[in-house]
């Protein structure tokens, strides 16, 4: 019977609706398989994605470094053994920390580019590998800021008023400090020699997606984020500024002790004006030291102390594959403070004592 709407009624009875919803339930099931596949293949190819970028980075970064690193540490020591520079303790201090940078730039970043590019990591072979590795490693890089900051405290000593600090800045001093700081420096680090080894990193469904060599899960681990973290990223930094006012301090203050007459009046003029110029270009140059050092070595001390306190959340694969990208960004971005020293400050004191020829 057709009803007056024109449309012919289906009488539901209860197995009519019992298959209609099992039919409603099965496209629904069938909809949901296929949403999983397509976002399974989204995250997929956002995973190949990271890691592709990741490998490409870590490449041609460490490709960079190695070799304009490499040719202006070189020329370093070239230009810091000359003879007029043997005797400048400052240059001692400099070139300790040129020799500190080559093994960073020989050394560390041929390591990085094996483990970038062709998925080479030693580390993960042997506990005594990643120990010496990683010790080695975190030192030579310590040791070459804490030189220049000795070469800071050099410049302070030498530009007082008083002879007592000033027979301080000395070759045979520049020497003793050095070998002092190399071995307090060497001791403690010591704790990365016995405390890091190989730790496993698995996924939400307990999957082996990494073996990486780091600190001890736990408490150990904390410690060496934040020993990371001051001893290499904050306190040589803010030890150099200190020092490196405090010298133009002294340099005002010989300004100061000069009473010109009127023979030397002239004289005295074109003195404090070059002075001046030279305080400004000292100042340029602290300021590039101390932010160039803690602007390509914070963000890494920073990711060490994220990585340790969400070392037991349970990640996915493609918050793994996010954060190992981002690692090996500011990992890559400390590198410069080891590789830049020759462009950035180098140069800038030929193109002064260039200036000052003329």
């Amino acid at each position: 019977m057709i009803s007056q709407s024109g449309y012919i009624p289906i009488p539901i009875g209860s197995t009519s609706r019992s298959g209609y919803v099992s039919t409603l339930s099965s496209l629904f099931s069938r909809y949901l398989i296929l949403f999983r596949m397509l976002a399974s293949t989204t995250i997929s190819s956002s995973i190949a994605s990271l890691n592709q970028n990741k490998k490409n980075l870590g490449l041609y970064f460490a490709l960079s470094c190695f070799i304009f690193g490499g040719i202006g540490l070189i020329l370093n020591v070239i230009i810091l053994t000359r003879q007029s520079l043997r005797s400048n303790p400052c240059s001692i201090y400099f070139l300790a920390s040129t020799f500190a940078n080559l093994f960073v730039v020989f050394t560390s970043i041929p390591v990085r580019f094996l483990t970038a590019g062709f998925n080479i990591n030693a580390t993960i072979l042997s506990i005594t590998i990643c120990r010496l590795q990683y010790y080695t490693f975190w030192l030579s890089r310590a040791l070459s800021s804490w030189y220049i900051v000795l070469a800071s405290i050099d410049r302070y000593l030498i530009s007082s008023t008083r002879t007592q600090f000033r027979q301080w800045s000395s070759v045979k001093v520049a020497y003793r400090t050095i070998a002092i700081v190399t071995i307090a420096i060497s001791i403690a680090h010591i704790h990365v020699a016995i405390y890091f080894t190989i730790n496993v990193t698995r996924d939400q469904d307990s999957n082996i997606t990494s073996l990486t060599c780091n600190g001890q899960k736990g408490n150990y681990r904390i410690f060496a984020a934040f020993f990371h973290l001051t001893c290499y990223s904050v306190i040589p930094p803010l030890i150099m500024f200190v020092f490196g006012l405090l010298a133009l301090n002294n340099i005002q203050q010989h300004g100061k002790l000069v009473v010109p007459t009127a023979q030397r009046r002239a004289t005295i003029t074109l003195v404090s004006k070059e002075k001046r110029k030279t305080d400004r270009q000292l100042l340029m140059m602290l300021i590039l030291q101390v932010v160039c050092i803690f602007l390509s070595t914070t963000p890494l001390s920073a990711e060490h102390l994220y990585s340790t306190f969400t070392a037991n959340f349970k990640k996915n694969a493609f918050k793994s594959a996010e954060d190992s990208l981002i690692l090996t960004v500011v990992g890559n971005i400390s590198f410069v403070a080891h590789c830049s020293s020759f462009y950035l400050f180098t140069l800038e004191m030929i193109k002064k004592g260039r200036t000052k020829s003329d």
